[in-house]
């Protein structure tokens, strides 16, 4: 499938915010109605077939009409909902455009009228990824192999940096939130916990991929932290396709925040033929300072990463793998013609990547029945 403009090398049109600009946005949208706010999606979506539904309301196949292309649109009518959504809208207009995030099509706004009722509220179009996520490719093969996971790192870690330009803290990498599409891309999607500005002092995200200057802040009102937090999230990632699990997965919550915070970090097992370079890489991403800790664009110059050779065969590899895989995927919805759809939304009622799996026959009965 299509993806947006490659934009890995180059800023894109979206500019980085300062601190005070990010006050004036929040500020800006608690006054302006969400129908001033964003335009009727009549000029540029045609809405499709419902295909599910997720917590914040019903899912469609669309068609984006300017970009002549499929996309995800859910329609989000209930106002509490719609108001929670908005800064993770802001988040996405950022950083969409980079072959590494799931594409983010546009937020629009239609009001209800007695023929149109079931279709007013906020519509959010985005990007319809057919593959899986790299949780679960671990649930196929238990362990990923070094050529997979420095694919899978270094597009990841290309994503994150475009994150790092942007001004833009993710919160919560891991990998049920990377997504390898059928054509075996990597993209990182759910933005629902991500921040705005160089630094933040949130605890939002999932406490196994914490870093320990976020684990901190459950002990203590600790300071800020940067970027670096999802560095740390990467490594533990990475540790996880490697063997198949998350480290310490068997510790309660506290003894989980003593062992990060304070013993020894986590490590590839001894056992294993893992190389010196990915071992490197691990302990790289999983140091404990994160003044010790590199950036993403550091990260992109490792040994593990830089030297990895052969990257379309690994792509091509993967994207084979998925295609004799596809009948066994995770189902969250079935929809008309016993296909299956995937849905990823938020824990906290934020949608933030919409997927789906073998959805021909749908846009087919769709396009049929115009």
């Amino acid at each position: 499938m299509e993806t947006g403009p490659d934009t890995g090398q180059t800023e894109s049109s979206a500019t980085k915010l300062s601190e005070e600009e990010v006050k004036e946005i929040e500020e800006e949208d608690n006054i302006t109605p969400l129908s001033e706010k964003y335009p009727e999606p009549g000029r540029y979506l045609k809405l499709g077939e419902p295909i599910g539904q997720d917590p914040n309301g019903v899912v469609y196949i669309g068609w984006h009409q300017r970009k002549q292309r499929e996309v995800a649109i859910i329609i989000i009518q209930h106002q509490k909902k719609q108001q929670e959504i908005k800064k993770e809208v802001e988040i996405l207009q950022i950083v969409s455009g980079h072959r590494n995030i799931v594409d983010f099509y546009g937020a629009f706004y239609h009001k209800a009228s007695l023929e149109t009722s079931q279709h007013g509220g906020l519509w959010i179009a985005t990007e319809l990824c057919t593959g899986a996520t790299v949780e679960e490719l671990i649930a196929t093969k238990r362990t990923l192999g070094e050529r997979w996971i420095a694919y899978i790192c270094k597009n990841v870690i290309t994503g994150l940096n475009h994150l790092e330009e942007k001004n833009i803290i993710h919160h919560d990498i891991k990998p049920e939130h990377i997504v390898i599409s059928s054509s075996g891309e990597v993209k990182i999607g759910e933005f629902c916990f991500a921040t705005i500005g160089g630094r933040s002092a949130s605890t939002s995200g999932t406490m196994a991929y914490m870093a320990p200057e976020v684990l901190a802040h459950f002990a203590q009102n600790s300071g800020e932290y940067d970027h670096k937090a999802d560095i740390w999230s990467l490594g533990i990632a990475a540790i996880q396709m490697a063997e198949g699990h998350l480290p310490f997965r068997r510790l309660p919550k506290q003894k989980l925040i003593q062992r990060i915070t304070t013993g020894p970090v986590p490590s590839l097992p001894s056992r294993g033929n893992w190389s010196d370079e990915f071992r490197f890489f691990i302990s790289e991403c999983l140091q404990r300072d994160p003044g010790r800790r590199p950036s993403a664009r550091q990260l992109l110059t490792h040994p593990f990463i830089a030297e990895l050779r052969g990257e379309r065969g690994v792509q091509r590899n993967i994207a084979q793998h998925l295609h004799r895989g596809r009948g066994t995927a995770h189902s969250h919805y079935s929809s008309c013609d016993a296909q299956t759809v995937i849905i990823y939304c938020s824990h906290s009622y934020n949608i933030l990547l919409l997927s789906y799996i073998q959805y021909h026959s749908i846009t087919k009965a769709t396009k049929n029945k115009d």
